[in-house]
């Protein structure tokens, strides 16, 4: 047990990626469980994925201004996105390290207390090692789950 498992509560995740590269149009969708946890003024979502490479355990911090995304296990990243910035991070996998870089158009977070609900969403232009490889968007919804 991590740390924040004692504090977090329990939730349901539907994570959507869409990409647009050029004409190419691709959605990747899972649905995992994971934690949902505030401290001091940030607020937390923890969950595992399961990537053909291995499990992939993933960190969200959500601030007031920006959003940080922290992978690690079979697949290594950490990437800042502030909106209207270009920012640089890393991503590692088994062929090696590479250098992203997003540009943050729009941040959304909202937490539906009555519902205890949560939605965040996350629009970006990304290059890898300089390459420009699409815009995408992140649609995170989340819900608290029953134990």
């Amino acid at each position: 047990m991590s740390a924040f498992s004692q504090n977090g509560t329990p939730i349901q995740i539907k994570f959507v990626t869409e990409i647009k590269d050029g004409l190419r149009k691709e959605n990747v969708a899972f649905d995992t469980n994971g934690l949902y946890y505030i401290k001091g003024s940030s607020t937390y979502l923890s969950f595992e994925e399961l990537q053909e490479v291995g499990p992939v355990k993933t960190i969200i911090k959500i601030t007031d201004s920006d959003v940080l995304i922290l992978r690690s296990g079979a697949a290594k990243m950490r990437q800042l996105y502030r909106k209207n910035e270009e920012i640089i991070g890393t991503f590692q996998n088994q062929m090696g390290t590479f250098e992203m870089t997003t540009k943050t158009n729009n941040i959304e977070y909202k937490y539906y207390k009555n519902s205890r609900k949560g939605t965040l969403f996350l629009s970006y232009e990304l290059s890898l090692q300089g390459e420009k490889s699409g815009r995408y968007a992140i649609s995170i919804t989340f819900k608290e789950r029953e134990e």
